[in-house]
């Protein structure tokens, strides 16, 4: 009996945890598209809560979770991430094959910003464009979708 208990237990668990990851219920924070974006910036890195967003206003706020400031840029491209060419330590604003949408300016260690912004259907990398940052590895793919 004891056995015959623990195998009807044992099925219970695994069809429990299979329902569970196959019942997505549509949230857009599961699928990875939110228009409140919570980013983290550090040494050599930015991280954001979710890859893409929809089209229309999108809000970043930005932590500078680094040792040195920051500064944190939305550039529309089809250029591949990591790939924008560099001029010198870090690529020239405006150039050609991006959009420097808008950005956060250097901001101090410890602190939050804010940036909203209307945007397109499109690539974007988000990116730090401060000497040496992006070429150390400070960007991240990013998409609006309709």
């Amino acid at each position: 009996m004891n056995i015959r208990i623990i195998r009807i237990s044992a099925v219970a668990l695994i069809s429990t945890a299979l329902f569970a990851g196959c019942g997505a219920d549509g949230n857009a924070a599961e699928s990875g598209i939110s228009n409140d974006i919570t980013g983290h910036l550090h040494e050599w890195g930015v991280e954001t809560s979710a890859v893409a967003a929809k089209v229309g206003e999108v809000k970043f706020t930005v932590t500078n979770d680094g040792t040195i400031g920051h500064e944190f840029l939305v550039v529309k491209t089809d250029i591949a991430v990591g790939e924008i060419p560099l001029d010198g330590d870090h690529f020239p604003e405006p150039a050609d094959g991006l959009e420097v949408i808008d950005e956060i300016g250097e901001f101090k260690v410890g602190t939050t910003e804010t940036l909203t912004l209307n945007l397109e259907a499109g690539k974007y990398q988000l990116v730090c464009n401060l000497p040496g940052h992006y070429k150390n590895g400070m960007h991240l793919g990013f998409e609006v979708v309709s």
